[in-house]
């Protein structure tokens, strides 16, 4: 965990000259949800869900699937009330899913998971200035998609170090 965020303050400071970030395009959209703790946890947090659900991919399109949806609905310009307090809300209640993930059924799983991710979505759309809107959702996707393996492998391992203390 301690190298995880090694790695996130390293790569903030890698690009502390943020033109990247201002002008829509893919590094833009990868970079975007790096740069905020509360992005980083709640999409960890769903990779560790997905791990002790054994549902990867339902749990991870769920997620992916409706940020980009409502990040086209931010992106034209709707209303979303309750968008910061949504997203700061996914991290308590997909992190409480984390030790129930495996007694849950994945039809409770994948709606919670797709709501939760509606918000990102939608703070990503709604954020996006200028540039190329394509390239930039596309960026945010990849980013998305990797923290959500850095999830589901932080979840594997620590599964694995908590068999071997139990043997």
């Amino acid at each position: 965990m301690k190298v995880l965020g090694l790695v996130v303050m390293m790569m903030s400071l890698a690009f502390g000259h943020t033109d990247v970030l201002e002008h829509g395009g893919f590094m833009s959209g990868l970079m975007h949800p790096i740069s905020g703790l509360d992005h980083i946890l709640a999409m960890i947090g769903v990779g560790m869900v997905a791990f002790y659900a054994q549902k990867v991919v339902p749990t991870f399109v769920a997620f992916v699937g409706a940020m980009m949806v409502a990040a086209l609905a931010g992106y034209s310009g709707m209303a979303l009330v309750g968008m910061e307090e949504g997203i700061l809300l996914s991290i308590a209640v997909v992190f409480g899913m984390i030790g129930f993930a495996s007694k849950m059924s994945i039809n409770f799983i994948v709606p919670i998971i797709a709501f939760f991710g509606m918000f990102h979505g939608f703070a990503h759309g709604a954020e996006f200035t200028t540039g190329n809107f394509v390239a930039y959702m596309s960026g945010f996707a990849v980013s998305t998609i990797s923290l959500h393996l850095a999830g589901f492998g932080l979840a594997s391992v620590y599964s694995k170090k908590l068999a071997s203390q139990r043997a």
